[in-house]
């Protein structure tokens, strides 16, 4: 090679912020907290989250603060402190020797709690403390020995059961669609519901861009007065069963939500509430756990493509 065009030499200099080979890689999502910013480390020098621990917002659900889906928006409105430093990213990681704050209050582990509750008419599922109608909470503080609260909701003009717990797994996994937890109602409709009516509602009805088919749909009772239907919805959709009918021209007088899976209304008060035994609680895990893999599965083989029609496709051209 000539002297005058002598090869470059490759230098083993790295442009700053690259971490080698050897360093740990760090995806954009834990780079970057909820508002675009990049996310408080462990250590200055590091430059990236420290991969082992807990996820924020999983660590506050498990002691009970609020379900997952709160404790994130907790986490991005900057309630959250660790160590004394704000985080704003729910997937910055809780190491064990960590302080955790919420509003300055200092976060500690409590006893899982898991209870049957019958809410009456007029009462509201709401934590917010400054509304001043009756609360779920108003009800049952004084009965727990620690905060708990409701797994879903009913509307202020509804009744029967709910879940109460101060477990957020639990709770997201009781409430998220994609589990599935089949929940019993009865409702009063002062029209009359005739066979075609009761065909109509069991094909569904669209509530904000999502279909919504009931389960199982039948007459309890049919007077001059109205009627009693029974419906099994998985879904936990806001008010979805008045929209459901009223999609199909039925107003709802009446409803009550009467089993939670396996968990009836026998045994529990207008008002009042049970423990849950393990048997029980450990049942609804096993139904929410087989109903995300039916769905799963489900979803696996409609996306999976036929080759049917290509090979069909195929033997027409030769032809």
């Amino acid at each position: 090679m000539s002297r005058n065009n002598p090869r470059k030499r490759r230098t083993n200099r790295r442009k700053p912020g690259h971490h080698g080979r050897g360093a740990p890689k760090v995806s954009r999502s834990e780079r970057r907290n909820a508002h675009g910013l990049v996310a408080s480390t462990d250590s200055p020098e590091s430059g990236v989250l420290d991969q082992r621990g807990v996820r924020l917002n999983r660590w506050l659900a498990e002691r009970g603060v609020d379900s997952r889906r709160k404790c994130d928006a907790l986490v991005q409105e900057g309630s959250v402190e660790v160590n004394g430093e704000i985080r704003l990213d729910p997937g910055y990681r809780v190491q064990p020797d960590d302080e955790v704050r919420v509003d300055g209050q200092p976060v500690r582990d409590v006893r899982r709690l898991y209870y049957l509750f019958y809410k009456p008419r007029g009462v509201l599922c709401t934590a917010d403390k400054r509304e001043t109608r009756p609360r779920v909470g108003d009800l049952v503080d004084h009965l727990v020995p620690s905060r708990v609260y409701p797994v879903g909701r009913l509307d202020e003009d509804s009744e029967g059961l709910l879940l109460l717990t101060n477990d957020g797994d639990f709770a997201h996994m009781m409430m998220h669609p994609s589990f599935g937890v089949p929940k019993t109602y009865v409702v009063f409709t002062p029209l009359i519901v005739r066979q075609q009516d009761l065909d109509a509602i069991r094909e569904g009805a669209w509530i904000d861009g999502q279909k919504v088919v009931p389960e199982r749909v039948k007459i309890v009772r049919r007077t001059k007065a109205g009627t009693s239907l029974e419906l099994v919805l998985r879904e936990g959709r806001n008010r979805e069963v008045r929209r459901l009918l009223a999609r199909h021209g039925f107003g709802v007088k009446r409803l009550k939500r009467v089993r939670i899976g396996e968990l009836g209304v026998k045994g529990v008060r207008r008002g009042g509430l049970r423990p849950l035994t393990r048997i029980e609680r450990d049942r609804l895990v096993a139904v929410a756990q087989g109903a995300a893999m039916e769905e799963e599965a489900s979803s696996t083989a409609s996306a999976k493509p036929s080759s049917r029609p290509r090979r069909a496709a195929i033997r027409k051209r030769r032809s």
